[in-house]
């Protein structure tokens, strides 16, 4: 009866099939064997996290906070772009943030002054942009 360890496999790990944001840095990950099993494995249990900003937090301070890289803030902030989402944080303002299933950061959301989401996203390369 040494059947039951059959299960595993992690349903949550195996459900989710769509890579769509990998798409635009394909033609790239071609280019680089290598590093396409870690693009492939980015598209599958991917997770968002919200976290609400404290009094004063900067996004380097959240990330510290919760174990987060903060290399990662500072690569965002190189793109961060109009009305500059990320410097300019307030108390109680959420941001989300997308985690692969090694952890590795692979996107954020913050609500921008307009009303609009801001949203980064890693490419292949491990830097970011913005794309909204």
């Amino acid at each position: 009866q040494a059947q039951l360890v059959a299960p595993q496999n992690d349903p949550d790990q195996v459900a989710p099939v769509a890579p769509e944001p990998i798409q635009e840095g394909q033609p790239e990950e071609q280019n680089q064997p290598q590093t396409q099993p870690f693009q492939q494995d980015s598209g599958i249990g991917q997770q968002w996290r919200s976290y609400r900003v404290e009094s004063g937090k900067t996004l380097a301070q959240l990330f510290r906070d919760h174990g987060l890289p903060p290399t990662d803030v500072y690569a965002m902030a190189q793109v961060e772009g109009a009305g500059k989402p990320l410097s300019n944080l307030k108390n109680g303002q959420m941001i989300k943030i997308r985690q692969n299933a090694s952890g590795v950061v692979t996107g954020l959301t913050i609500d921008g002054d307009n009303g609009q989401q801001v949203l980064f996203t890693r490419q292949p390369d491990g830097s970011f942009i913005r794309a909204q």
